[in-house]
């Protein structure tokens, strides 16, 4: 298991720093890029994040979302209002529970969302355009790998909480 010597972590190339900067970097790049065209839309680089990660079954309901994107659930209330308001969400009520409110895409959410992704995509390959294909693949992989560990520390943590 690799380990990181106590001064690498500080200069402002240290592991954590560059986590940190890279996806408030990369997040700001998409969003003045795209601007105009969210603007256009009447939408946020949020709520697009929002359509798509229901969109592609990443989330389903309210409680999932508020997690994805790290909000209170007062928020995303919020965020769900607006986007129904556009006519780009609708609430589910599960007929058995009607607590369980399940999140779709309108036919225009599903529309709006794929009709940005190529722009989104665009935009984060602006990022990635110093890497060769190897390396880009390798990042995604070792990100991958990064994310899982982290996720497994967390829910261990919350089982100890």
């Amino acid at each position: 298991m690799p380990r990181f010597a106590d001064d690498i972590c500080v200069d402002a190339r240290s592991p954590g720093r560059m986590v940190r900067r890279l996806a408030k970097l990369a997040t700001h790049h998409v969003e003045t890029r795209l601007e105009a065209r969210f603007q256009a839309l009447d939408l946020s680089y949020t709520q697009w994040i929002s359509l798509k990660v229901i969109l592609d079954g990443v989330v389903t309901n309210a409680g999932e979302l508020a997690r994805e994107l790290d909000i209170t659930t007062g928020a995303t209330t919020r965020l769900l209002d607006t986007l129904e308001e556009h006519g780009l969400l609708q609430r589910d009520r599960c007929a058995n529970d009607r607590r369980v409110v399940k999140l779709c895409l309108t036919d225009a959410g599903r529309r709006v969302t794929q009709a940005l992704t190529r722009d989104v995509v665009g935009a984060w390959s602006d990022i990635f355009e110093p890497l060769n294909q190897a390396e880009a693949d390798a990042f995604l992989l070792t990100l991958g790998k990064l994310f899982d560990r982290a996720s497994e520390l967390v829910e261990a943590e919350e089982l100890v909480a």
